[in-house]
């Protein structure tokens, strides 16, 4: 009946034109039914003013902003026919005493069927808001616009089927409903870790009250969800907040409608000081004289922040604590959301790789919770068979990408054989040192330790081999972790006194520097990485067994009560213990390599820092390697090579002799490490070849010797390499 007959009655020229632009709307949206979005993006467009003088309150341009994403491919909506429409709006002329429909009769029904209230000598007829399932009639009839703009209807949400299967939390659910049917303080609010799930309980209470699953006194309840970071966007104007938010409470006050604030938090201080005339201040008098019933959420570090100290505004809720779903709990969300996403996706995942998800979320997203960092990972294994359009997401498939979301080593067979391969060359440490090195790293990183929870390694370096810190971490970032910027240093001898703990975990509420980012939240951003400990020797004995405490159980906490784990790093702790029996030898003497297993090197780190502190050490390492081929290698490999490619870019290109190698492996002492030799060759060998540089673009080639005690050059001459000048 698309013509410009009703039944019984014709068509006005502009209700006809509004029939036709609402099937122009159907077409370009490919949609197989007219729907309610269409008639109501074709009414805002011909008569927003109209709309907004017949629904006290609307805003016709934001609205239609909402409206056209339900055209969106895959959008549920519910089919609006021009046949029913049409019939409405006759009945509605005929009760005005017309013969012929007008564009404000076929208004006023598409406004009562998109869920918005005309005014009475508008609508004349009694027409239900919401195409409802049996059972479900809202009985909230005043327009709701605010609510509408700033907030989201949960139960048109979960008519449409937009909402996700709710599977669990049935106990929750049930006391949220509970609370709700009380006479006074019926606003639950749900405090728990993020990531737990108490956005999906509300969600959950939704489709209950749709499917009539409710007692009756919250029959035919509406649901709003509102976020007050929403509310405050684009307040610029003083007082505009404030009328903003006393507007939404009025609606929200009407028989038949529940409020959902997410983030309840957040209404401390906004919009004003708090407890003065922020938003908090407007919502604690309707919580307090009852006149809407509210669900809040918040987190339990939020909620001893900002809800606690606020004693009227606390006591208006009744708090409901929310714990994280344990492994069988979480796998039966996982299979309820697989099942969504193969349906929508067309991604099929198997029972085997869903149970590995929730084993490998547990052990290795510590800093999470329950469903959330399983529902993430299943997310973007479905995104990863969707990007290569795959049809399945099997375990391999899981495997390769929870371990890439977190940063974990893959390849760990390989990058352990690169490392034993590679660290004698990069780090002068003994063999049998490297061998337990690697033996440990073998076990742990595959996950097979005893207490999976402690560090992968934790290595405490002393004597000759503290100097050997930063090269050591530094490879095993690289050789590890696939980057040598993956190390956190944190200098221990800085904390000399028990008040120096604040630089490590933070001040206490209410001092200085309490919201200063720490070096250890650094774990949490890059958890697979080297965390070096240096000079903890010359640290407070208190710090000393903080950190001690750390590698028992793998974590810090901080000021504000939040974990850092050290369970995927490698602890890399130095301090500056002399062996016993070697002490009368000095610091500068050559000594004969110490055997780090020996009871000689335990008995002398414990006496410095404590047998508790050194028990809780995997492995600790004394002796460094002499100057033997392995340090001669990387002396050529890696710092001339470096060297080399320096000047190279200034065109020079430099080839190394054996007798500088050798001069150079000549300086090393018990203390040697890389930075001595680092700063032996800015201090005399970079200074000797500087002049050599060539002008403009011109490349030349040195050979570099070491010849009577000075450095030597000659032009790199491949058929006579012995022809030589001096510097």
């Amino acid at each position: 009946m698309a013509s410009g007959e009703a039944t019984g009655g014709g068509l006005l020229p502009g209700a006809k034109r509004l029939v036709e632009l609402a099937q122009q709307k159907q077409q370009l949206s490919g949609q197989p039914h007219l729907q309610g979005a269409h008639w109501l993006l074709a009414l805002l467009e011909r008569h927003g003013a109209m709309v907004e003088t017949m629904v006290g309150g609307l805003d016709a341009a934001s609205l239609a902003g909402q409206w056209q994403s339900r055209l969106a491919p895959g959008a549920a909506e519910t089919p609006l026919e021009s046949t029913e429409v049409l019939e409405l709006a006759r009945a509605n002329a005929e009760a005005r005493g017309q013969n012929r429909i007008s564009e404000r009769d076929m208004a006023a029904v598409i406004l009562a069927r998109c869920g918005y209230r005309p005014a009475e000598t508008d609508l004349l007829i009694a027409i239900e808001t919401t195409a409802a399932p049996p059972g479900y009639r809202p009985r909230a009839r005043k327009p709701t616009p605010m609510l509408e703009r700033f907030g989201r209807d949960l139960t048109r949400e979960a008519q449409q089927g937009q909402l996700s299967a709710f599977v669990g939390r049935e106990e929750e659910v049930q006391l949220v409903i509970e609370t709700l049917c009380r006479r006074t303080k019926r606003n639950p609010l749900l405090v728990g870790p993020a990531g737990v799930g108490k956005t999906a309980i509300v969600e959950g209470l939704a489709q209950r009250l749709v499917a009539s699953q409710v007692p009756a006194v919250l029959a035919g309840a509406r649901l709003f969800a509102v976020q007050p970071s929403t509310l405050v966007a684009g307040t610029s104007v003083v007082g505009e907040l404030e009328n903003r938010f006393k507007a939404l409470l009025k609606e929200a006050s009407q028989d038949g409608v529940l409020l959902f604030i997410d983030e309840v938090h957040s209404v401390v201080g906004a919009g004003g000081r708090a407890g003065t005339d922020d938003v908090a201040s407007l919502l604690k008098p309707a919580l307090a004289r009852g006149e809407i019933a509210c669900i809040a959420a918040t987190t339990d570090d939020e909620f001893r922040r900002y809800i606690e100290p606020d004693a009227a505004l606390e006591r208006r809720f009744q708090p409901i604590r929310i714990q994280e779903l344990n492994a069988e709990q979480t796998l039966a969300v996982l299979r309820a959301l697989a099942h969504e996403l193969g349906q929508l996706r067309g991604v099929q995942v198997g029972e085997a790789a869903l149970s590995w998800l929730v084993d490998f979320a547990a052990q290795f997203l510590p800093n999470r919770r329950f469903p959330d960092k399983a529902i993430d990972l299943l997310e973007q294994c479905v995104a990863f068979a969707v990007a290569r359009d795959k049809g399945a997401v099997d375990l391999s498939d899981a495997t390769a990408v929870a371990r890439r979301m977190v940063g974990m080593p893959v390849a760990v067979a390989e990058r352990l054989t690169a490392l034993r391969r590679e660290l004698p060359g990069r780090v002068a440490l003994v063999e049998e040192d490297i061998q337990a090195l690697v033996g440990r790293l073998n076990v742990t990183l595959r996950s097979l330790d005893l207490r999976p929870a402690r560090p992968n390694a934790a290595l405490l370096l002393v004597d000759r081999a503290a100097a050997l810190g930063e090269a050591l971490g530094g490879a095993l970032a690289e050789l590890l972790f696939g980057s040598a910027e993956r190390v956190i240093a944190i200098d221990f001898g800085s904390f000399t006194s028990p008040a120096d703990l604040s630089m490590l975990l933070g001040a206490p509420p209410g001092y200085v520097g309490y919201a200063d980012t720490l070096p250890i939240h650094r774990l949490a951003q890059m958890p697979w990485c080297v965390l070096r400990c240096d000079n903890v020797h010359a640290c407070h004995p208190q710090i000393r067994e903080v950190l001690a405490q750390a590698l028992e159980s793998g974590f810090f906490t901080d000021a504000h009560g939040k974990r850092a784990y050290l369970s995927d790093a490698v602890v890399l702790i130095t301090a500056e213990v002399a062996l016993a029996s070697q002490r009368s030898l000095g610091f500068a003497g050559e000594r004969p390599a110490a055997d780090s297993e020996s009871p000689g090197v335990i008995q002398s780190a414990s006496a410095v820092l404590g047998a508790g502190f050194v028990g809780r050490c995997d492995l600790v390492f004394a002796a460094a390697a002499g100057v033997d081929a392995a340090q001669q290698r990387w002396l050529r490999e890696r710092l001339l090579a470096d060297l080399s490619a320096r000047y190279r870019r200034q065109g020079l290109e430099l080839h190394w002799d054996d007798s500088l190698v050798q001069w150079l492996a000549d300086q090393h002492t018990s203390r040697s490490g890389p930075r001595d030799w680092e700063r032996l060759v800015d201090e005399r060998l970079s200074p000797a070849l500087i002049e050599y540089l060539p002008p403009g673009e011109q490349v030349r080639s040195l050979v570099v010797r070491f010849e009577a005690g000075t450095i030597r050059t000659n032009d790199y001459q491949p058929e006579d390499p012995q022809r030589h000048d001096g510097i």
